[in-house]
């Protein structure tokens, strides 16, 4: 063998004996590094997909959460929304309701003012009208008017006494604006059935003109002052009437 073929021989044994060594105490501790490097950032990338994968469960649940709070909110929002509007409806009817008792109360006291100013205006025109009716009969005052009320008072007390079935009145008294003749006490008389003498007579000028006789059946106002009375709740009761019909 050749001195250069035993010195390449030579060479190549040590350079596998330094690769060995290398290897030996070079490489694998280095591999040794890595594997445990390389252990180390499998088991941070486990740790960050663990964290990635809570991350995202976390987030999941947020949103699953902020949908729901979402929802509730809606719901309260137009649960309030309702609310509002019943109150506003509440508002409304209750106005409208004191609106109408209001209006009610006033058409109440209008119609009241209405009837009292008409019975006021009744009341001036009734005492007018018996005002008018004694001024006219008092006007009218004479024998004539004497004759006629004496002729209607003898009218009533016959068609009295014909009711009462007794055929008397007594007792029975008679107030005359002026003294009576005897003609017009007998005529009187005669009318309720008795004698002058059983009929208590008295002077009554207050009476304008006329007579009242009041009986055991009734009373006959054949007076001035009688006739106007009578016109007077006459014209009384139709002006209530008409006031009622009207209300």
């Amino acid at each position: 063998m050749s001195a250069s073929w035993v010195t390449f021989v030579f060479e190549a044994a040590n350079f596998l004996v330094l690769a060995a060594l290398l290897g030996r105490l070079f490489f694998r501790p280095v591999r040794d590094a890595l594997e445990r490097r390389r252990a180390e950032l499998e088991g941070e990338r486990e740790a960050v997909r663990r964290v990635h994968e809570e991350a995202e469960a976390a987030l999941a649940e947020a949103r699953a959460q902020r949908a729901e709070l979402e929802a509730s909110l809606e719901s309260l929002r137009q649960r309030g929304r309702e609310q509002v509007g019943r109150e506003r409806d509440a508002l409304v009817a209750d106005a409208r309701a004191q609106m109408q008792r209001e209006r009610e109360r006033l058409d109440q006291e209008l119609a009241l003012r209405r009837r009292s100013e008409a019975s006021s205006l009744a009341r001036d025109a009734v005492s007018v009208a018996r005002e008018i009716v004694e001024r006219i009969l008092a006007t009218i005052d004479g024998p004539g008017l004497e004759q006629a009320l004496l002729a209607a008072a003898c009218r009533e007390l016959a068609a009295l006494r014909a009711q009462a079935g007794t055929g008397v009145l007594e007792p029975v008294g008679v107030e005359s604006a002026r003294a009576l003749d005897r003609d017009a006490r007998a005529a009187l008389a005669a009318s309720v059935g008795l004698i002058p003498e059983a009929i208590e007579w008295r002077d009554a000028p207050e009476l304008l003109a006329g007579l009242r006789v009041s009986t055991a059946r009734g009373l006959v106002d054949a007076s001035a002052v009688g006739l106007a009375a009578h016109a007077e709740r006459r014209l009384a009761g139709r002006v209530a009437a008409e006031a009622g019909t009207d209300g």
